[in-house]
């Protein structure tokens, strides 16, 4: 994949949004070489393009800030299937302001994308290459960049109730992440769910306090850490960086939004007790999951990347903070052109 690529056709699929819970249309057609990932929603103004420049924080998502004031939310999984599909340009149209969750994994996507075909384009691409260690730490994780040939990504996750740590890693290209990685789902913590429910006005109206209470308590009783697992990936300290001021201020959700309207089974994996209620397509599904929303909001770089990504609970915002802040130091990273792999361009400003 040394050229940029768009795709062969135009493809769309319609479907209800996560948190929205309604049903928009989305267009992928194809895009001229150097145009990048764009997004449009009819009426909303001009496009958007998939970067950190227009991210904006959003409940459980990743979300783009659109002319208008508006949001268009979950743009995480499309986004995964584009970067590991090797698609450098597209023009995405929504009907909506909300990405279709589908079956709540990215292989609906990398079907659609497959189906369209790729075309390589008749320029090179240009990578971010990773020069030196580079970490942000918050939000209870951490992510590091290092050196590598490729791309390659070893995540981990330990605060999810009865799995214990989990942990997935590995190079990640378009056969990897169609078998590895893109039939994981979204996933929901039903214990949660019951204690937000236990919570509402509702339940203190229909049942007696000592009801709740047991109730509450029960919620615990299955998130016993089943067997021994692997370690979590390790923080390095002496490689950390601050998350500035102003960074940190665009990490936090400002409004009240719509927020898991949309969920359904067969549209989201629902953990209950260290398991998969129906069954789960991998045994690590939930971690590979996090690997997804991760591909997907390092594409935001605005160019492939070519380095190791450790992290251990990243999300959506702290991967956003970790782009920005990596962009304010140069030091650790180079724009490369695979037309000149000697050739980089040190300390220029990536597409961010």
């Amino acid at each position: 994949m040394r050229r940029e690529a768009t795709l062969g056709r135009s493809v769309s699929v319609r479907g209800p949004g996560m948190h929205t819970g309604r049903v928009a249309r989305v267009t992928i057609a194809p895009a001229p070489a150097g145009h990048g990932i764009r997004f449009t929603v009819p009426g909303a103004g001009p496009a958007v393009p998939a970067t950190t420049v227009p991210w904006i924080a959003s409940r459980m998502c990743t979300a783009l800030a659109l002319a208008d004031g508006r949001k268009l939310r979950t743009i995480e999984h499309l986004m995964a299937a584009l970067s590991a599909s090797g698609i450098d340009n597209a023009e995405v149209t929504v009907e909506g302001t909300e990405i279709p969750i589908l079956d709540g994994s990215a292989s609906r996507w990398c079907a659609l994308i497959d189906a369209a075909g790729r075309v390589v384009q008749d320029r090179p691409r240009e990578f971010l290459r990773i020069r030196a260690p580079f970490q942000v730490d918050g939000m209870h994780g951490f992510l590091r960049a290092e050196p590598a040939e490729g791309f390659a990504v070893d995540v981990s996750t330990d605060r999810l109730p009865g799995f214990g740590v989990l942990r997935w890693g590995g190079p990640v290209d378009p056969a990897s992440f169609r078998a590895e990685i893109a039939p994981s789902r979204s996933f929901g913590n039903a214990s949660l769910i019951w204690r937000t429910l236990l919570k509402t006005r509702l339940a203190r109206t229909l049942l007696p306090a000592a009801t709740r209470d047991r109730l509450w308590a029960r919620s615990f009783d299955a998130q016993t850490v089943r067997g021994d697992g692997p370690e979590p990936t390790r923080s390095r300290p002496e490689h950390s960086r601050p998350i500035g001021p102003d960074t940190d201020a665009r990490m936090h959700p400002r409004d009240r939004e719509p927020l898991l309207r949309g969920a359904r089974p067969g549209r989201v994996a629902i953990l209950l007790g260290g398991r998969v209620l129906g069954g789960a397509r991998f045994p690590d599904e939930p971690v590979r999951h996090k690997t997804l929303d991760l591909v997907g909001d390092l594409s935001l770089a605005g160019r492939p990347i070519l380095g190791r990504i450790v992290a251990n609970c990243p999300t959506h915002a702290l991967t956003f903070a970790f782009l920005t802040e990596l962009m304010r130091h140069p030091e650790c990273w180079e724009v490369v052109s695979a037309a000149e792999p000697a050739a980089s361009r040190r300390g220029t400003t990536a597409s961010t």
